[in-house]
């Protein structure tokens, strides 16, 4: 079925709202060339959110490693309830030529945090650090 499908901009979805107001949804499918059931989906998220899209709150898989979501307490030299992007922020900043294969033994070793090394490499280049930054 997804061969079916086409896209439709934001503005014309956002037209039919306009339209909405003076004509039935029928009339709006039927002068539009569209399918009465689309326009139906996108007045009610109108309706609903006040946009004609959905838009995810972000893309791909749940971060692992983000400075919202998990607080952990690490026993560190300051012994303090921190974030773990915060932890290897500070592991690096303590030690710049740290490898990553090293991040992911303290954290396994300190917490029993379990983490690829790719999640780690993402998650420090979010936050600016970089190979040539580090070096």
């Amino acid at each position: 079925m997804v061969g079916n499908r086409r896209h439709i901009p934001e503005a014309a979805k956002q037209q039919w709202v306009t339209m909405s107001a003076h004509m039935k949804s029928s009339d709006i499918a039927r002068v539009t060339h569209s399918n009465h059931r689309t326009i139906n989906r996108a007045l009610r998220l109108s309706r609903l959110t006040g946009s004609v899209v959905q838009k995810p709150l972000q893309a791909g898989c749940p971060r692992q490693l983000t400075p919202h979501d998990v607080k952990v307490s690490l026993m560190c030299h300051w012994k303090s309830t921190i974030l773990l992007s915060q932890y290897l922020e500070a592991c690096v900043e303590r030690t710049p030529d740290i490898y990553v294969h090293e991040l992911q033994h303290a954290l396994r070793e300190v917490r029993n945090v379990d983490v690829s090394v790719s999640t780690i490499h993402r998650t420090l280049c979010r936050h600016g650090y970089s190979r040539k930054m580090v070096n």
